[in-house]
């Protein structure tokens, strides 16, 4: 029974990630992630330091996506936005169900 509820909310968050709806960045681009894939010890980091004035992180969806596709591939272990994104969530939802 342990293991059902992070099971159940697992499920959940690949449905989320399926259907394109995510959380807070904050959750998905935790600061383990970014220290492990980025330049960056943070997801706020990685929008401060970016070539844009995003004061909101929200906003890097706003982003041109050649320009941003550019910037993750220069910073990051990833080619392209939807990459980072998309494994992001991928060790999210790994994250829950192992703890």
């Amino acid at each position: 029974m342990a293991l059902a509820k992070p099971l159940k909310t697992a499920i959940d968050r690949i449905g989320d990630v399926q259907a394109g709806t995510r959380v807070s960045s904050d959750a998905v681009f935790s600061d383990p992630f970014m220290r492990d894939h980025t330049r960056f010890d943070s997801f706020d980091e990685f929008c401060e330091r970016s070539p844009w004035s995003l004061r909101r992180p929200e906003r890097i969806r706003d982003v041109d996506r050649d320009r941003l596709d550019s910037y993750v591939a220069e910073t990051t272990d990833f080619e392209t936005w939807e990459e980072m994104d998309r494994i992001a969530a991928e060790e999210e939802i790994i994250d829950q169900v192992v703890w």
